[in-house]
C-alpha cells in the first residue's frame, strides 16, 4: 500500500496540474465553434485519445457542434457568393514565436483605424460571425475571463485574437489542435504548422481554409487592411506568399531564455483549460524545446523569400522600452500609411499599460545549458548572448 501511495504521489507531481473546474468547464471551450467535419477530423487525427475525465466535455462540445450545423450551413449558403468575390490585398502579418510580444504589438497596432483584424468572437465562431455579429459577442463576453490567464493582458469579444483559433474550427490544420491533444503536440506541429510530413494535401487544405477565412474577415470589415497575428504563421511564410505575394510581415523576436520560460508558463496555464488529455511536465518541456527549433529554423530558411521592403524585424526588448519608436520604424520600413493620425490612439492605448507588471521567471544553470544546446542557432541568428543579458 505504501509503495502504491508513493507511486501515486510521484506520478501526480510529474503531471501538469488540473483542477475539478478544468474538467467541468463545459461551455467556455473554443472547440464549440468548430465545424462538424473539422471537429471529426481533429478527433480522428488523434485517434479519439480522450482521457476519461474529459469525455463529458467532449460529448457536450460534440453535441453543440452537431446542433449548430444547420446554422453554419445557412450562413455559408447565404454569404458564399459575396465572400468569394472579395480579394485580400496587402495583408500585414505579425509573426514571432509564442510569448515574443506578438499580442501586445497587435493590440497597439489594431488601434490604427486603417486596420481591421480577426476579433475574439470571430476566432471563436468562424462559421457564424457574419450572421451572429450582434448576438455572439454578448454571449461570449459572459464566459470570457477579463484577463488572459498566462500574462494578465486584457481580453474581450471585440479585441484582436490570433486567427489560429478560427482555423482550428475550420479544419484540422492548426497549431490549436496540439493544445487539445498535447500528447500529439509535436506530430501536429510537424504535420499542420510547418508541414514537414504531410505534403501538398495538408498545405492545400490550409491555404484554401486560410484564404476563405481572410476573405470573410475582409468582407465583414468592409474596409481597412487586414492586420493578422498568429505565431504559427512564423513557419508558413512560403504558403502565405503563395496566396498573397504582396503580404507584409512584422517579425518580433525575444531573448530565447525568456521565450522558453514564458512558454512553460503559457502551457501550464493554457493546457488545463483546453486539453482533453493529461500530460507530464517533462513532455511540456520537450515540446517547448522541439517546437521552437522547428518553427525558428523554418522561419530563418523561408524569410529570404520575402521582398526586403515587405519585412521588418524588431526586438521585443527594444519594443518594450520605446513602443512608439518601434511603431514608427515599422510604418516607415513597410511604407504603411496613417501613422500621424494613428499616434493619438497608440498613446491612449499605452496609458492602459502604465502599471502593467509582466511575469518574471528565474532560470537555473541546468535549464540554461539545455536551452543553449538546442537553440544555439537562434541565439546566433537573433544576436543574443548566451550569458542571459538582453
Amino acid at each position: 500500500m505504501k509503495i502504491l501511495l508513493l507511486f501515486y504521489v510521484v506520478l501526480t507531481k510529474s503531471l501538469l496540474k488540473f483542477s475539478y473546474r478544468n474538467y467541468f468547464s463545459f461551455f467556455s471551450h473554443p472547440a464549440h465553434g468548430s465545424g462538424l467535419m473539422a471537429w471529426l477530423k481533429t478527433l480522428s487525427n488523434n485517434k479519439f485519445a480522450i482521457d476519461a475525465g474529459y469525455v463529458p466535455k467532449v460529448f457536450i462540445i460534440s453535441l453543440t457542434i452537431a446542433l449548430s450545423t444547420p446554422f453554419r450551413l445557412l450562413e455559408k449558403f447565404w454569404y458564399r457568393k459575396r465572400v468569394s468575390k472579395v480579394r485580400v490585398k496587402n495583408p500585414v502579418f505579425i509573426i514571432g514565436h509564442p510569448r515574443s510580444g506578438t499580442t501586445f504589438l497587435q493590440y497597439l497596432m489594431s488601434k490604427d483605424p486603417g486596420f481591421s483584424y480577426c476579433s475574439t468572437y470571430q476566432a471563436m465562431i468562424p462559421h457564424l460571425f457574419l450572421s451572429g455579429s450582434k448576438l455572439f459577442p454578448a454571449l461570449l463576453s459572459g464566459v470570457l475571463p477579463g484577463r488572459r490567464p498566462m500574462d494578465n493582458l486584457k481580453m474581450g469579444a471585440h479585441l484582436p485574437k490570433e486567427e489560429e483559433f478560427a482555423m482550428a474550427g475550420i479544419g484540422a490544420e492548426s497549431l490549436v489542435a496540439g493544445y487539445y491533444f498535447p500528447k500529439n503536440f509535436m506530430k501536429n506541429f510537424r504535420d499542420h504548422v510547418v508541414f514537414l510530413n504531410t505534403g501538398s494535401k495538408a498545405e492545400s487544405r490550409w491555404k484554401n481554409n486560410f484564404d476563405n477565412l481572410l476573405k470573410k474577415l475582409s468582407y465583414s470589415s468592409n474596409a481597412g487592411t487586414l492586420l493578422l497575428k498568429s505565431p504559427g504563421n512564423t513557419g508558413r511564410i512560403k504558403q502565405i506568399l503563395d496566396l498573397y505575394p504582396d503580404a507584409r510581415f512584422i517579425h518580433i523576436y525575444r531573448n530565447p531564455y525568456h521565450v522558453y520560460q514564458s512558454n512553460l508558463h503559457l502551457y501550464r496555464k493554457l493546457l488545463p483549460l483546453l486539453s482533453f488529455q493529461q500530460v507530464q511536465i517533462k513532455d511540456v518541456e520537450e515540446f517547448v524545446m522541439g517546437s521552437y527549433e522547428l518553427l525558428m529554423k523554418q522561419y530563418f530558411k523561408d524569410k529570404k523569400l520575402i521582398a526586403q521592403n515587405n519585412i521588418v524585424e524588431i526586438r521585443y526588448e527594444d519594443f518594450e522600452i520605446d513602443p512608439l519608436r518601434s511603431l514608427e520604424h515599422i510604418y516607415e520600413k513597410l511604407e504603411l500609411e496613417g501613422l500621424d493620425s494613428a499616434k493619438p490612439f497608440f498613446i491612449d492605448e499605452l496609458k492602459a499599460y502604465q502599471n502593467y507588471e509582466k511575469n518574471v521567471f528565474k532560470i537555473n544553470d541546468s535549464e540554461k545549458e539545455k536551452i543553449v544546446r538546442r537553440w544555439a542557432f537562434a541565439f546566433e541568428s537573433l544576436g543574443y548572448s548566451t550569458s542571459l543579458k538582453p
